[in-house]
């Protein structure tokens, strides 16, 4: 079959393509066809070698797909040849609290991921996809609905009515921008386009701002909010921008912080204590979500129809060049690459 590895994790040129014999489906197991892979900002990182270490040239990248079960393994029950699945990318956090443990089998990370002609999955893990879900939305679900859904709900317990916020239109912002308006939450987004903004709002997006026209962005949205700042953000921007987050919540508020778009993970936190203090905001690192948060948030996107809006598909021959796109910035919501 064919792959596209991560190589020497020089940058998107040092992705490679290669032949390598079919994974054999074992016990316990399910042997998956791919129908479609959806890039995360992670897997740049990967490709850069700014996540994980010691990782081998030959490992697999993308963390996110969905595909067609060919062969189930002895001792599954549940599925059957022709289902469609998806996976967490965290292969074994099922469920309960976080642990070290789940970087063990981390899909495009330390396990091999979804960017090949077939993907062998653990049933335990495996996520039927329910008839009313398309495959683009399914294939850009395992990093978003499980780190969102950690973030909004199993921490912040987003309540309706009130403010979440999320930075930039990046797959995590747009898809919290429908999970907060399906929970009956209002929300706020902020974007250096205009254009993207206008998308936002024809989604469901209540407040707007361009960073680019107002680098204060934080006093923007309280001037929006008549002072009141956001209940609950997704924070995607990371600790370089801490300061102007903490600005922008609101007293009582939660702060998931995921994301380090404006500077990198080692990055120093730019906000004082007294200000955190303050509002008595709380402030809570995700690393993605279990399995059983990502069905919970599957669960809504089909009781609520939502479809996750794909910026462009690349096929396969061309997952450079998707990369590419992903890197540019200029996409809205997610990047898919299709295997046929």
């Amino acid at each position: 079959m064919k792959a596209w590895e991560i190589g020497a994790r020089s940058g998107i040129d040092g992705l490679r393509m290669s032949e390598r014999a079919e994974p054999q489906v074992g016990a316990g197991e399910l042997l998956v066809k791919v129908t479609a892979a959806g890039l995360n900002y992670r897997d740049l990182m990967v490709l850069r070698g700014d996540y994980g270490s010691d990782l081998p040239e030959d490992r697999i990248a993308l963390s996110d797909g969905v595909g067609v079960v060919e062969a189930v393994g002895q001792d599954v029950s549940g599925f059957k040849v022709g289902d469609r699945v998806t996976a967490p990318h965290f292969l074994n956090w099922l469920e309960g609290p976080y642990n070290y443990g789940v970087f063990g089998a981390d899909l495009g990370v330390t396990a091999d991921g979804w960017l090949a002609d077939k993907i062998k999955l653990p049933a335990t893990a495996a996520i039927a996809v329910p008839n009313g879900v398309d495959d683009q939305t399914a294939a850009s679900l395992a990093v978003v609905a499980a780190t969102v859904w950690h973030g909004m709900v199993a921490f912040a317990d987003v309540q309706a009515g009130e403010l979440v916020l999320a930075q930039g239109t990046g797959g995590v912002s747009i898809f919290a921008l429908q999970l907060a308006k399906a929970l009956g939450a209002n929300f706020a987004i902020t974007s250096s386009s205009d254009e993207k903004l206008a998308r936002a709002k024809a989604m469901g997006a209540d407040f707007t701002v361009n960073y680019r026209d107002r680098p204060d962005w934080a006093a923007a949205l309280l001037e929006q909010t008549t002072g009141r700042g956001a209940d609950v953000v997704v924070d995607t921007l990371g600790f370089p921008a801490l300061e102007e987050t903490v600005a922008a919540t609101a007293v009582n508020g939660r702060i998931g912080t995921l994301g380090a778009l404006s500077g990198t993970p080692q990055a120093q936190a730019s906000a004082s204590q007294g200000a955190i203090i303050g509002k008595n905001i709380t402030i809570k690192g995700l690393a993605s979500g279990s399995r059983a948060m990502m069905v919970a948030a599957l669960d809504v996107v089909a009781g609520h129809g939502i479809c996750n809006p794909v910026d462009k598909e690349f096929i396969f021959a061309d997952a450079p060049e998707a990369f590419r796109h992903l890197e540019s910035g200029a996409h809205f919501g997610k990047i898919l690459i299709r295997m046929d």
